[in-house]
């Protein structure tokens, strides 16, 4: 995701649309490979279906990544004067949030 906001801002586009842009390519591109490795055996027939719930539990994981983030920045003293510890741990929050919905909610057969 740095790498393509990087570029986006670097050609002069908006940041919070290379955000954008960054956070689809990095949902798409992980989808793919959870589908083809991590979870491949929980596979969907139905892509179209998989694809979406994989959309809607990355967001919502993107948002407990940025509410564990703030919440530190905000109440921890330690993490208010070192974010890049608050970035760390909102992101494991994150991605367990994203692991645990992906294998619960997004690659089950039903």
């Amino acid at each position: 995701m740095l790498a393509i906001v990087f570029s986006f801002t670097g050609s002069g586009a908006n940041a919070i649309w290379a955000q954008a842009v960054a956070f689809s390519v990095a949902v798409t591109v992980t989808w793919l490979l959870n589908r083809k490795f991590t979870f491949a055996q929980h596979a969907s027939h139905n892509w179209q279906r998989e694809l979406m719930h994989y959309v809607a539990a990355n967001s919502v994981g993107a948002v407990v990544t940025n509410v564990v983030y703030m919440y530190l920045i905000l109440n921890v003293s330690v993490f208010s004067r070192n974010p890049v510890s608050a970035v760390a741990v909102g992101a494991m929050a994150g991605l367990f949030f994203n692991f645990t919905a992906s294998r619960v909610f997004v690659f089950r057969k039903i």
